[in-house]
């Protein structure tokens, strides 16, 4: 059972040690096989990881870690899709279309969306359950996690 499907943003936050990445890495310490991972949010880890970190085989890795041994991929069903409409839909501010999947699938899933983008905010409670990564200021300069 997924318990929590973590967004790009709780990923990246967590492998740069940015502000909230001990929450996330306590999500992965106390839910070991329960964290999903949109496949949707694949290629986006991966074209942030390799614009943010120089070494090709260490982003190679970072990948690998979080997509196959830290988290259980989710595919994108009808009934995500759908999900992804609704939510779009009912949203109090724009929500991009790569997010409202990502949503969408934790929504399905009945876990909570694990994020730190503001732009998840205009989604009522009652649509998703979320957990607010606090966000960092900026990446340059952050030493990735080893």
């Amino acid at each position: 059972m997924i318990t929590h499907v973590l967004d790009t943003s709780a990923l990246l936050a967590h492998y740069f040690q940015e502000e909230g990445a001990e929450e996330v890495d306590h999500l992965f310490q106390s839910n070991p096989g329960t964290l999903g991972l949109s496949l949707v949010s694949w290629p986006e880890f991966a074209t942030r990881l390799g614009d943010l970190v120089r070494n090709k085989a260490e982003v190679e890795l970072a990948f690998r870690n979080y997509t196959e041994v830290l988290t259980v991929p989710l595919p994108v069903s009808v009934a995500v899709a759908c999900k992804a409409i609704e939510l779009r839909t009912r949203a109090k501010t724009r929500l991009p279309l790569v997010d409202s999947l990502i949503a969408a699938t934790a929504a399905v899933e009945g876990a909570t969306l694990v994020h730190r983008d503001p732009h998840f905010q205009g989604l009522a409670p009652a649509l998703l359950e979320q957990h607010f990564v606090r966000r960092a200021e900026d990446r340059k300069g952050k030493k990735p996690r080893q």
